[in-house]
């Protein structure tokens, strides 16, 4: 069993090089020596890895267009996976954008591949229970000023300059590539399964305060005054119960009420 374990790491190890090492294990055979048959492993293994990486970042392969294929065989190359399971292996993708040569420069890519990492990840979340209207109405009145809302914890929130969201929804709906624009403010999308879809779309900065206050398990009194910086404290009830429907209807919040 030790000679097995030793033969399969040697193999493992002859696959993941940079160049396939000679295997006294392997033979010539009728059909092709023993260099080119260990060649079609460490080949396959790649070709494997940027299929997956290309079903884990449609967003990013329609904005980079014929450029995609590169970067997936730069990448493969630079990183090889550290996972038993192929699904992780894009995990450092946007890293790699982010910080490596040439493509550092263009930072909408990066943001593209977290947007599409997001979308991933979130679909394979856990499932939880969904806060329904009827659990709200529950609730006293007395009650709603300490009440928490916890958003569910697939709910993702990215930052970025620019429209990367046209370019996944380009992908998901198979459309022509859209022009990429760069907005001055940054602009925030909301990532979250609904069901067994996974949805996004942008959020202003009074929801994202409202947002960003639910995760921190802020009371809803709180949350009100989070939403009021933004706009007269007048509107501040009016515009949180708002985006409390809205959150009702998307499968935001976790069915799990703190007071």
């Amino acid at each position: 069993m030790n000679q097995l374990r030793e033969l399969q790491q040697r193999m493992l190890q002859a696959v993941l090089a940079d160049k396939s090492p000679p295997l006294q294990e392997l033979r010539d055979d009728a059909r092709a020596d023993a260099a080119t048959r260990l060649a079609i492993y460490r080949d396959g293994y790649r070709i494997r890895l940027r299929n997956a990486l290309a079903t884990e970042f449609p967003g990013l392969g329609v904005m980079l267009g014929r450029r995609f294929d590169s970067l997936l065989n730069r990448y493969v190359e630079a990183h090889p996976s550290g996972h038993y399971n192929i699904r992780w292996h894009g995990a450092g993708v946007a890293a790699f954008l982010e910080y490596g040569l040439p493509w550092r420069d263009r930072p909408a890519l990066a943001d593209m591949a977290r947007l599409d990492w997001a979308i991933s990840t979130s679909f394979d979340a856990a499932d939880e229970p969904v806060l329904t209207a009827a659990d709200l109405a529950a609730v006293a009145p007395d009650d709603w000023v300490n009440l928490r809302l916890l958003p569910q914890h697939h709910l993702q929130i990215l930052s970025t300059h620019h429209n990367i969201e046209d370019f996944r929804r380009a992908a998901d709906r198979d459309d022509k590539r859209p022009r990429l624009r760069r907005h001055g403010k940054p602009r925030h999308l909301l990532v979250w399964r609904q069901s067994l879809t996974v949805r996004y779309r942008a959020i202003g900065m009074d929801e994202l305060s409202a947002l960003n206050g639910a995760i921190r398990g802020e009371r809803f009194a709180v949350l009100c005054e989070l939403a009021a910086e933004h706009h007269d404290p007048a509107d501040a009830l009016p515009r949180m119960v708002g985006f409390l429907q809205q959150w009702l209807i998307d499968g935001l919040i976790s069915g799990k009420l703190l007071d």
